[in-house]
């Protein structure tokens, strides 16, 4: 899902409402292209002039994750963030000073290795998860 306007209509064609909160919540993670926590999500939306508590964002973001509009990634031992689905697979580039999150996308040889992991161990990969600590342009 790449186009916002697609995923409003699903959400519609689903027979789902689309409350000015859960639409505010997918422009905002649409926006951003990466990771962002509850607590990033509620606070712009504050900024947008929209008042929502922290349940009713946790309610939206189960709802997006049970539509597969959006997933939801721990990166280590820190909190959960939310990203909108892509079909372009990515991965994360974590500053370990100022906690910037970016995306980074490395094109297909991972693939190949979950490829050569099926062809020795006969282990179907479904999904893998790859973050870089280190300090961002600004941190060093």
């Amino acid at each position: 899902m790449l186009d916002i306007d697609n995923i409003f209509e699903k959400i519609k064609l689903d027979g789902h409402r689309l409350t000015k909160i859960r639409k505010a919540m997918i422009g905002i993670l649409f926006a951003d292209k990466c990771l962002l926590s509850a607590s990033e999500i509620r606070t712009r939306l504050s900024v947008s002039g929209l008042s929502a508590d922290r349940t009713t964002v946790y309610r939206e973001l189960g709802f997006l994750l049970e539509k597969n509009i959006i997933k939801e990634i721990r990166i280590a031992d820190r909190k959960t963030y939310y990203e909108i689905v892509s079909p372009e697979h990515h991965h994360h580039l974590v500053c370990t000073k100022c906690n910037s999150v970016q995306e980074i996308v490395m094109g297909n040889h991972l693939k190949r290795q979950e490829d050569r992991i099926y062809k020795k161990a006969r282990f179907k990969v479904l999904a893998h998860s790859l973050e870089f600590y280190g300090l961002c342009r600004n941190c060093r």
